[in-house]
C-alpha cells in the first residue's frame, strides 16, 4: 500500500500537480491522527488508558484469517491498525466465550461513510456501475450477496469474520 501511495504521489508531481500530492499527503495524516485521538479518547473513557496499538498482533492471535487479508495488510502498511478502526476492546480481547464485540463494529449503512473519511469516493465510478451490472443479485466469492446498494467491502478484500464457536 505505501509502495502504491508513493508511486501515485511520485506520478501527481511528475506530472506537475505537486500542491494535489501535498493535499492528498495532509488529508491522510490528519484523518490517521484523528482516528488516534479518537481511539485513545475512548480507551481513556473504557479505564484502558495507554498507547493504540501500532500492530494487529494482538488481534491476530484469534482472527489469523487477517493476517493475510487485502484491507487489514494494506491499512496497516499504512500505519492503520485494526484498532484505529475497532477501538482497543480489551473486553473483547479477554473473552474468550466470544461473546463480547469489538468496541466499534460498522453495519452496511455506516461502511461507506466510515471509509470515506480516508478515501473521497469511488476512483472509477463506472467501474462501480459495471460490478453491479454483474453481481447484482448474486453471491461473490468472498461470501458477500450483492444488493444494489453494494458497501466498499463487498467488492474489496474479504473483510468478514470467520464463523467461530462459542465455547
Amino acid at each position: 500500500m505505501r509502495r502504491a501511495v508513493c508511486l501515485a504521489l511520485v506520478a501527481l508531481v511528475a506530472a506537475g500537480c505537486a500542491a494535489i500530492a501535498q493535499v492528498v499527503l495532509e488529508r491522510c495524516d490528519a484523518v490517521k491522527r484523528e482516528i488516534r485521538e479518537q481511539a485513545a479518547a475512548h480507551a481513556a473513557l473504557r479505564g484502558a488508558a495507554g498507547k493504540i496499538p501500532e500492530d494487529n498482533e494482538l488481534c491476530l492471535l484469534c482472527h489469523a484469517n487477517f493476517r493475510q487479508e487485502l484491507l487489514a495488510t494494506q491499512h496497516l502498511a499504512a500505519g492503520i491498525s485494526c484498532a484505529m478502526c475497532h477501538g482497543v476492546s480489551h473486553e473483547h480481547m479477554n473473552d474468550e466465550t466470544s461473546r463480547t464485540k469489538p468496541d466499534y463494529l460498522f453495519g452496511r449503512a455506516e461502511v461507506a461513510a466510515f471509509c470515506n473519511r480516508c478515501h473521497e469516493g469511488h476512483k472509477a465510478p463506472e467501474r462501480v456501475e459495471a460490478f453491479l451490472t454483474e453481481w447484482k443479485g448474486r453471491t461473490r466469492p468472498n461470501g458477500r450477496l450483492i444488493l444494489p446498494q453494494a458497501m466498499c467491502t463487498d467488492c474489496h478484500g474479504e473483510h468478514a469474520m470467520l464463523r467461530t464457536p462459542v465455547m
